[in-house]
């Protein structure tokens, strides 16, 4: 009976260890994390756009490039408490018509959600 759990046990341990290789090489999704998702205390009222914008990237070299300039002018909600950039500037863009259309781990890039 011994010997017949030893016996197991190796042909369990042979088995995972042939088929070890195989779950070592499943892929990995990695979030690469950059300087937008580094964490920051907000009290910032509704505002401009452009002043919260500049409020949210200073300091910390995450970019937030908003290539219509008018944009700058669109009233934007007020952000407040322990969030990184990315959560702060997407608080502060609910309820309005711009959007982030694209990010990278230092860059956020705001437009005008298009017309439907």
């Amino acid at each position: 009976m011994l010997f017949t759990r030893l016996i197991s046990s190796v042909a369990v341990a042979c088995v995972l260890a042939a088929c070890g290789p195989v779950f070592a090489q499943a892929p990995t999704a990695r979030i690469q994390m950059g300087r937008c998702d580094q964490r920051v205390v907000y009290n910032l009222p509704a505002q401009r756009f452009d002043q919260t914008a500049l409020a949210i990237a200073r300091a910390t070299g995450c970019f937030i490039r908003c290539p219509d300039k008018a944009l700058g002018k669109v009233h934007v909600q007020p952000v407040r408490g322990r969030l990184t950039r990315r959560q702060a500037l997407r608080v502060a863009l609910r309820g309005t018509a711009l959007r982030i259309v694209r990010e990278t781990p230092n860059l956020m890039e705001v437009a005008r959600e298009p017309a439907h």
